[in-house]
């Protein structure tokens, strides 16, 4: 006897597509077969009703997917720039802290008090932009227009380290803390870069030095995690 034929799957019907991605890939894959199922004429206005409605959601998922996947290679890629800045940071905050009460003068404490806004600014800059570097390789080729777009996030962090959003002192919060922050405000500074139209372009703004591919020397930075 031959083979019975396989039923053909109808549009709208559950299957593969029905179920949510789990992966950036096949949000795309469904994306595609809803978009290809929509294209086929004679479909029942409830059946395309409800293929417009599974689209609408899965090209949400597909953005948000899209943003963190980005967001991830960014933090990835400008980690050591960060890291290193922030020693730079830490190691400069330290030494004022052990300053004899009899040294300390208004412009330390103008110096400590910057320092801890260029702390959190390494700490909680907005990951799926290109991160403008506090401490360029070389200044003079930093133009107008980056200096403003990091002076502006700097000014945003103060502000929110005077509302209570962000910390005083990020030295003493500890890495589950700073998770929480940093998910919590992360709109707040992705608003700034927008405004500012920070740019997602490769390498660290303003700093000619190639410091991704540096801190490979076994150190970790726990105050990154």
């Amino acid at each position: 006897m031959p083979k019975a034929a396989k039923d053909r799957k109808k549009p709208g019907q559950p299957g593969e597509d029905s179920l949510l991605p789990t992966s950036l890939t096949s949000c795309k894959k469904q994306v595609r077969n809803l978009t290809r199922s929509l294209s086929r004429p004679g479909l029942p206005s409830t059946v395309r009703v409800e293929l417009e409605r599974k689209l609408k959601a899965l090209t949400v998922m597909q953005s948000q997917m899209t943003n963190a996947q980005k967001d991830k290679a960014n933090a990835t890629r400008y980690h050591s720039v960060k890291f290193f800045e922030r020693k730079k940071i830490v190691r400069r905050l330290d030494q004022l802290d052990k300053l004899p009460e009899e040294e300390q003068t208004r412009e330390t404490r103008k110096e400590k008090k910057r320092l801890l806004v260029d702390l959190n600014y390494t700490t909680y800059y907005p990951d799926e932009h290109k991160y403008i570097s506090l401490f360029p390789g070389d200044p003079s080729k930093t133009t107008e227009d980056t200096k403003e777009r990091r002076e502006a996030i700097r000014t945003s962090i103060a502000e929110a380290m005077k509302s209570g959003e962000l910390p005083k002192d990020a030295r003493l919060v500890s890495v589950n803390d700073r998770k929480a922050i940093r998910k919590s405000n992360k709109s707040m500074l992705r608003r700034v870069a927008r405004a500012l139209g920070a740019p997602t372009a490769e390498g660290a703004e303003g700093d000619d030095d190639d410091d991704d591919d540096k801190g490979g020397n076994g150190e970790e930075d726990e105050f990154f995690a």
